[in-house]
């Protein structure tokens, strides 16, 4: 299966499909999106620690400063770190792993019938599941027509 989807949206679209209630078939493609989402996640995680640690507030031994949670940078690259993250979040992760012959068609099944209500993020990445797999709800729609 190959697709892109930015990387704002990789953590949220692993959620949206884990809340998917699926059963059977449907239940182990998910399951198996998921892993191959997996990569693309693991890989902004290890992105966004690079940015920290070049960007962050180290400690005499080297590890990055944290307050209530959260990394501190240094006062001086905040906007440099700023520009950095937007920049990386607005990228376009491309998966590609091989898993079986139909599963994108599976994984559109699976977002064409989502009965999910969805406002707000979940949303947002559900349409940019959608979009970045090419889900057609247009061929629904002409199916239960007649035409």
């Amino acid at each position: 299966m190959k697709f892109t989807l930015e990387n704002q949206y990789l953590d949220g679209a692993v959620a949206l499909m884990q809340r998917m209630p699926l059963i059977g078939y449907q239940s182990m493609a998910r399951t198996r999106f998921i892993r191959v989402l997996k990569d693309s996640v693991q890989a902004l995680v290890d992105a966004r620690k690079d940015l920290v640690d070049e960007f962050g507030l180290k400690d005499g031994n080297g590890k990055p400063v944290t307050e209530n949670g959260n990394y501190k940078l240094r006062p001086d690259k905040i906007s440099d770190y700023n520009e950095a993250y937007n920049k990386l979040m607005t990228q376009k992760a491309e998966v590609d792993k091989a898993t079986y012959t139909d599963h994108k068609k599976d994984i559109q099944d699976v977002l064409k019938n989502c009965k999910l209500e969805l406002s707000g993020d979940e949303a947002t990445i559900y349409a940019a599941l959608c979009d970045a797999l090419d889900v057609n709800f247009h061929d629904e729609v002409t199916e239960k027509e007649g035409k």
